[in-house]
């Protein structure tokens, strides 16, 4: 039988994945309409916090791939939980999906298409046009884009 971590959409959307299902209870606590958290119980999920050594993989890679802003504290936790299981990922968020593909973790889309390539995004200075990672430029002070570029 194979395991699949789930993310809030899973929930949401109304659609289960084969298998056994299990989620972090920081997605336990984003369901916040009575038929998304029924149909937690319905699933027969599972609720396990991750491990602090899965939890820091996770945000290792999502720094590395340049997606760490766009991750919620729920989204770094369900992408530990896959690692524990080595599990798949139920999720339609595009920033999930991508770390989870630079981590090898197989991905199930719930409502949305998958995404097509991984990527990787890194932080280009607008003023000296060096790589750098944080909130300025280490080179010249040039304060950082919201936006990073990406690299395929």
């Amino acid at each position: 039988m194979c395991t699949t971590v789930a993310d809030a959409s899973v929930f949401i959307w109304g659609k289960r994945p084969e298998g056994e299902l299990i989620t972090v209870p920081a997605v336990e606590a984003e369901l916040k309409d009575i038929r998304a958290r029924s149909l937690l119980h319905i699933y027969e999920t599972r609720v396990e916090s991750p491990t602090t050594i899965a939890l820091k993989a996770a945000r290792d890679a999502a720094e590395q791939t340049g997606d760490i802003r766009s991750l919620s504290a729920a989204d770094l936790e369900v992408l530990a939980k896959a690692l524990e299981y080595n599990a798949t990922l139920a999720t339609d968020d595009y920033a999930l999906q991508n770390v989870a593909l630079h981590l090898g973790l197989k991905i199930e889309p719930i409502g949305q298409p998958r995404i097509k390539k991984k990527r990787k995004y890194v932080q280009r200075c607008q003023g000296c046009g060096q790589r750098f990672e944080g909130e300025a430029c280490p080179d010249c002070g040039t304060p950082a884009r919201k936006k990073k570029r990406c690299m395929r």
